[in-house]
C-alpha cells in the first residue's frame, strides 16, 4: 500500500487531528468501515465549516491541497471496498462449499 498523505502547508491542528485518526485506522489490520466513514464525515464537515471563514485567496490554495488529499482517500476507500468485497465472497464460496457437502 502506498504511503497516506492527509496533511499539506494549509492544514489547521483540528483537521490534522481528524487526519492522525484517519492514518491510525489505516495501520489496523483489519480496519472498521464504519469508524473510516464517521472520520471521513467529521472530516467533511470541518472543511465545509473552514472554507466559509477563509479569505477568497486561501480557500483557492487550500481547496487545491485538499483536492489531493481527497483523491487519497478515495483511493484508500476503493481498496477498503475491494477488501471487504473478496471477504464477502470468500464467505459466499465457504458457506456454498458447506452445503455442498451436508
Amino acid at each position: 500500500m502506498k504511503k497516506l498523505i492527509l496533511n499539506h502547508s494549509f492544514t489547521p491542528s483540528t483537521l490534522k487531528n481528524i487526519n492522525s485518526k484517519l492514518l491510525q485506522l489505516r495501520a489496523e489490520n483489519d480496519p472498521d468501515e464504519s469508524k473510516f466513514l464517521k472520520l471521513v464525515l467529521e472530516r467533511d464537515e470541518f472543511i465545509q465549516e473552514f472554507l466559509k471563514n477563509l479569505p477568497e485567496n486561501e480557500k483557492n490554495k487550500f481547496a487545491t491541497a485538499e483536492l489531493q488529499v481527497n483523491g487519497a482517500l478515495v483511493a484508500y476507500a476503493e481498496e477498503l471496498f475491494k477488501a471487504s468485497l473478496n471477504q464477502l465472497s470468500g464467505l459466499v464460496r465457504g458457506r456454498k462449499a458447506v452445503k455442498k457437502y451436508k
